[in-house]
């Protein structure tokens, strides 16, 4: 089975891939390190090659098509596209979207050694930098080609490298690739860390068995089942199965603290 395989900046898709290719067999192709390699020739930041890309549409296409050429001549192969767009263009395809914390993947990207290319001075820095990248991209891709590559309606599994390490992220895509190889999804499976999930009521409250979630600015929102998340977090979980849900809800700063306390974390990110 082909995976198109997309995710956030700073998510660890590299390294899950790697997993994937020793340990599963899997043959990569990424065009991440394309784009990195045009533009440290050019001399200038991935940033600014974004930009430039956003102006110049053939240096989307040079790598769009040859996903979709390569998509159709290995078809059965055990391919992995690590693109941000193959979702879009690789035909056939077990689409997977990987989240992360965007503090943990500023720390994340800090910490690597990228080169000139990718330096960053600190940590705010470099998630200021990360979150302006990723926005300057998806507008492309909406100008481009109209459509919304943070869309989670676009993928057959979300899954967040938050807390939970790249084997385990390995194992999760490859267990539902094989159930969706079986038979393909109705609806796009989530997992998340626990330490991504932001409360809507108190402590205590308990209103269900499955998670629901809905998402506002990029974050995530417990709609039911603050019991389970609660547990969860206190068990120092890494990963939990979640659904999307569309509900009114409003942010309480209060009932976050008490989560954190209660579960004896701080979450990395937090609402404005």
């Amino acid at each position: 089975m082909q995976i198109a395989f997309s995710g956030k900046l700073g998510s660890g898709k590299s390294t899950v891939c790697a997993i994937l290719k020793e340990k599963y067999g899997y043959e990569i192709y990424s065009t991440g390190t394309i784009q990195r390699k045009v533009a440290e020739e050019m001399g200038i930041s991935t940033l600014e090659l974004n930009k430039r890309m956003a102006e110049d549409p053939s240096l989307d296409h040079i790598i769009d098509d040859a996903v979709a050429k390569l998509s159709r001549e290995r078809k059965g192969d055990k391919l992995i596209y690590d693109s941000r767009m193959a979702w879009h263009f690789a035909e056939s395809t077990f689409k997977v979207y990987m989240y992360v914390d965007p503090t943990v993947a500023a720390k994340r990207v800090t910490a690597a050694d990228r080169g000139n290319v990718e330096k960053y001075e600190s940590v705010e820095e470099a998630r200021e930098m990360l979150i302006a990248r990723s926005l300057e991209e998806n507008k492309r891709f909406k100008d481009i080609y109209g459509v919304d590559n943070f869309d989670y309606g676009n993928y057959d599994l979300i899954v967040d490298s938050t807390s939970a390490t790249p084997e385990q992220i390995a194992e999760t895509i490859v267990t539902q690739a094989e159930l969706f190889e079986k038979e393909p999804f109705r609806e796009t499976k989530i997992f998340l860390s626990p330490y991504v999930l932001f409360p809507t009521k108190p402590f205590g409250t308990d209103d269900g068995e499955s998670i629901k979630v809905a998402l506002k600015y990029g974050l995530h929102y417990v709609i039911s089942g603050h019991g389970k998340l609660s547990a969860l977090q206190c068990g120092k979980a890494s990963l939990v199965e979640a659904s999307l849900c569309n509900a009114e809800f409003e942010s309480n700063k209060d009932y976050i603290d008490e989560y954190e306390a209660a579960g004896g974390f701080i979450y990395e990110s937090k609402p404005e």
